[in-house]
């Protein structure tokens, strides 16, 4: 009698590893969640880099939910050493769109065409006032959510125990985003109609991230805060009140292994709110009508000679905090002025810098909307001959010329790009960046670079590579004479001015 060898019977394990990560390759994570639970065996092989790369960002917003989350990712033996950004929002909840919907019973419609905005304001259908009452009431509990844990410090705590969990991270960023009741879709931080809640809210997530930083000691190559959100900085006042935790052990230690520093600062803020309120109640009929339409105001803005905003404290902040970061590779630091007048006194925010600051490793530089004098700029560059990417933008020349911070650049040796936006003399006026002889791409102009005057082109922006720099020499044509047309290029610029420099 013959007895018949039975078949194996086909299983899941049966299938080689290389082919399961051809099956999960082009597989979004919820497919791959559902092919883990078929069973344990598989569960396991799917566990691969396509897997693990869902997990390399991970996007907070401070709410207790999140941070619990990111706790648990961070525990985890295969999925925490797969983080390797985290992303955070500043999250600002806005209501004062839904309490104008809830009192006018109608809805705002905005359109941009052109150059031109325009509003409509249709009346509200029943189902859209109930929306609104429900988001209203979404926004008030998450805020006061978020009170709450400010008052109990509980996103510093769970902040500092995820770092502590991952040790290191090649990239956490804070950038900034409103919510005025659709969550799906938060807007900049640019087109709120207030902008005082952004800088408080900015202000402290700095300070909760910075904290938590310091007590987990967690080692972060690159540090990105509100480098992308416009019309959103952390005031350098409030920097500097962070200089005895910017000295403390576990500072030190964490910001010794930053290579690349991004951070937006801006001059002083008015945080007491009714001294806000109080200001808007005086706005001119002409204002108010301009703010009902959703277009922001001036009021609440301290004075260029207000002693708040020109106190001694408000200035020595960002150099406390480089004075930790000694081997950054890669420097960008952004300005913005949020009082009426001229900030000139925040020159010494560049002050303290020049004279503190040495950084041996810097090799890439973007300064934007700063105010220095010739004497200042000339001693940060001395001090650092090695840059080899230079970006300066909207940096405005309190004393002296650019003649001598050209003629220095000459002489740097690893220099190999320059880009130069709106360089500001002494005097008001604009350097003219145009050259001698115009070359066929000069001419092709695409308007982001130049905008038109009666006797010629504007030119505010270029840059030069290596090979520029050596058959140039910065030898700019004359300055074009006349005031400049009106033309879509010179809005498109002093808009963008605007948005870069402030006021809000």
């Amino acid at each position: 009698m013959s007895s018949t060898k039975s078949s194996p019977v086909p299983n899941l394990d049966c299938i080689a590893q290389e082919i399961v990560d051809r099956i999960i390759r082009d597989l979004d994570i919820t497919s791959i969640c559902s092919l883990r639970l078929v069973c344990r065996s598989l569960g396991d092989r799917c566990c691969g880099q396509r897997y693990k790369a869902f997990f390399g960002q991970q996007d907070v917003d401070l709410t207790s939910y999140s941070l619990q989350r990111l706790c648990q990712v961070a525990a985890h033996p295969k999925f925490g050493p797969a983080v390797r950004i985290i992303a955070i929002t500043a999250v600002v909840h806005d209501t004062s769109e839904l309490e104008r919907m809830l009192k006018t019973k109608r809805r705002r419609i905005h359109e941009q065409k052109g150059v031109f905005s325009i509003t409509a304001e249709p009346q509200a259908v029943e189902d859209e006032i109930d929306e609104a009452r429900r988001n209203l009431d979404r926004l008030t509990s998450e805020r006061e959510e978020q009170q709450e844990m400010r008052r109990n410090e509980s996103d510093v705590q769970l902040l500092t125990d995820a770092l502590r969990k991952l040790g290191a991270l090649d990239v956490l960023t804070i950038e900034a985003a409103v919510d005025r009741g659709d969550k799906t879709q938060l807007i900049s931080s640019s087109a709120a109609r207030e902008w005082h809640p952004i800088w408080v809210r900015a202000s402290q997530v700095f300070r909760i991230v910075m904290s938590a930083i310091a007590r987990s000691e967690a080692a972060v190559k690159t540090l990105i805060i509100y480098n992308k959100s416009l019309r959103c900085s952390v005031p350098t006042s409030d920097i500097n009140e962070l200089a005895s935790l910017f000295g403390s052990k576990g500072f030190n230690a964490a910001a010794q292994h930053v290579r690349f520093l991004a951070l937006s600062v801006s001059t002083k803020v008015e945080t007491d709110l009714q001294k806000i309120a109080n200001a808007y109640a005086e706005m001119s009929e002409a204002d108010r009508a301009y703010y009902e339409a959703g277009m922001g105001t001036h009021s609440g803005l301290l004075s260029d000679d207000d002693p708040a905003a020109i106190s001694e404290d408000n200035y020595p902040g960002v150099a406390h905090l480089l004075k930790q970061m000694p081997n950054l590779e890669n420097l960008h630091l952004h300005f913005y002025n949020t009082m009426r007048g001229i900030p000139k006194s925040y020159v010494k925010v560049f002050s303290y810098i020049a004279d503190e600051i040495v950084l041996p490793s810097l090799r890439r530089l973007t300064l934007r909307c700063f105010y220095c004098d010739e004497a200042l700029l000339l001693k940060f560059l001395r001090a650092h001959p090695n840059i080899e990417r230079l970006e300066m933008r909207d940096i405005n020349l309190t004393t002296g010329s650019w003649s001598s911070v050209l003629d220095l650049l000459l002489t740097m040796p690893s220099l190999q790009e320059v880009s130069f936006h709106n360089l500001w003399k002494p005097e008001g006026s604009m350097l003219h960046l145009g050259p001698k002889e115009l070359s066929k791409s000069d001419r092709e102009d695409d308007g982001n670079s130049s905008f038109a005057c009666m006797s010629g082109m504007m030119v505010h922006t270029r840059t030069f590579s290596r090979k520029d720099i050596q058959h140039e020499r910065f030898q700019f044509a004359d300055m074009p004479d006349g005031r400049q047309y009106g033309s879509p290029q010179f809005h498109r610029w002093i808009t963008a001015l605007k948005v870069e420099c402030g006021p809000p």
